[in-house]
C-alpha cells in the first residue's frame, strides 16, 4: 500500500470517527449514517460472492437470520454480543447444509436456488409463530457492555462503524491471501482455475459461508439499532437492492464500491428528502444512468479520468503518486 493511499485511508477513517460531531447533534443525519453502514455491510457480502462468480439473491435471508437470532435470544436475556456470534454461526451452519446442494450444480442453479431460498425465508419469518409472524419481534432489549447502554444514536453509530471496519479488514486480508487469489482465479475463468488444481466447489463454499457470517452480523446490528425484527425488512426485493450498491460504486472495487454505492443510494435520497415511495425510482434512475454512461461505476470514473488528471498536475502528483 503506497503512502498516498495510507494518507487517504487515514483521512477517511478520521472523518468517520468525528462524523457525529460534524453533524452538530443532528440525530437524523446520524440515523441515516447508521442505515448506510448496515447496507454497506450487505453490499460487501454481495461483492465477496462476485469474486467467485456467484451473484447472491439471498442476502436478505441471511440478514434476517442474524436479526431474528439476536431478537429472539436477547428477549430471553442473552447478551447482544453473544447473540451476534451465534447468529453468524447459525448462518454458516445452515448455509453449509443448503449450499452443499446448490454450489456443485453451477452458477445458474445457485442463482435460482438463492431466489427460492430468499422467498422461502421471507415467508417463514412472516407465517411461523416462533418468529412473531408478520408483526415480527419488537421491544428488543438495548445492547450493553457492563453498565453502559448502547441507546444513543452516536453510540450505535460507533458500534456499527466498528462492525464495518472489522468486515472490511477481514475481507481485505482474505483478498490478499492464498484463498483470495484462488477466488480471483475462479472469478476470472473456471476453466483456468480448474487447470491450476483449484477445487472450485470448496473455494466457492468457503466464500459464501464467510459472507453468510458477516451478513448475519449486519442483521444483528440492525436489531441493535431498530430493536425489532420485522419480516417486511427482509423481503426478496430488499436483497435485490444490495446489487445496486455495487453497480453504483463499481463492480471491480470489492471493498470501496459497495460502501460508496450504499452511501449514494441511501444518504442522498434521504438528504434530498426524497419520499419513500419514490426512493426506488430515484435509485433505479441512478443505476440506469451509470450502466449507460459509467459501466465501471463512479470509482471507475475517478480511477480512469479524475486520478490521471490530478497526476498531470505538478502540485498534486507527489501526493497521489503513480501506483
Amino acid at each position: 500500500m503506497s503512502n498516498p493511499t495510507k494518507i487517504f485511508l487515514g483521512v477517511v477513517v478520521a472523518l468517520l470517527i468525528v462524523f457525529p460531531f460534524l453533524t452538530s447533534g443532528n440525530t437524523y443525519t446520524v440515523q441515516v449514517a447508521i442505515t448506510t453502514i448496515t447496507y454497506s455491510m450487505l453490499g460487501l457480502g454481495f461483492a465477496l460472492s462476485m469474486k467467485v462468480g456467484l451473484p447472491r439473491m439471498d442476502i436478505a435471508a441471511w440478514w434476517g437470520v442474524g436479526a431474528y437470532t439476536t431478537a429472539i435470544l436477547m428477549k430471553d436475556g442473552m447478551s447482544f454480543w453473544l447473540t451476534a456470534l451465534i447468529g453468524g454461526i447459525i448462518a454458516v451452519i445452515v448455509g453449509a447444509i443448503v449450499f452443499s446442494i446448490a454450489i456443485p450444480r453451477g452458477m445458474m442453479a445457485f442463482f435460482i436456488f438463492c431466489m427460492v431460498l430468499s422467498m422461502a425465508f421471507y415467508q417463514m419469518y412472516g407465517t411461523v409463530d416462533f418468529f412473531g409472524r408478520w408483526s415480527g419481534i419488537v421491544n428488543v432489549p438495548v445492547p450493553t457492555i457492563g453498565s453502559f447502554e448502547f441507546i444513543s444514536k452516536q453510540s450505535l453509530y460507533y458500534m456499527g462503524l466498528g462492525f464495518l471496519i472489522l468486515t472490511v479488514v477481514v475481507y481485505y486480508l482474505l483478498y490478499k491471501s492464498k484463498i483470495g487469489r484462488a477466488w480471483s482465479a475462479i472469478g476470472s475463468s473456471l476453466g483456468l482455475a480448474r487447470s491450476l488444481g483449484i477445487d472450485v466447489v470448496k473455494y466457492r463454499m468457503a466464500n459464501v459461508l464467510i459472507g453468510n457470517f458477516f451478513i448475519a452480523l449486519a442483521g444483528s446490528y440492525f436489531v441493535a439499532y431498530y430493536r425489532a425484527a420485522v419480516p417486511a425488512v427482509f423481503s426478496f426485493a430488499a436483497g435485490l437492492n444490495v446489487m445496486v450498491y455495487l453497480i453504483i460504486g463499481g463492480f471491480t472495487y470489492s471493498l470501496s464500491g459497495p460502501i460508496l454505492g450504499a452511501l449514494i443510494a441511501t444518504f442522498i435520497p434521504e438528504y434530498l428528502r426524497v419520499e419513500s415511495e419514490y426512493q426506488t425510482i430515484f435509485s433505479s434512475a441512478i443505476v440506469v444512468l451509470i450502466l449507460m454512461f459509467l459501466p465501471q461505476g463512479l470509482l471507475g470514473l475517478l480511477d480512469r479520468k479524475v486520478r490521471p488528471w490530478f497526476l498531470r498536475q505538478k502540485w498534486a502528483a507527489r501526493f497521489i503518486g503513480s501506483s
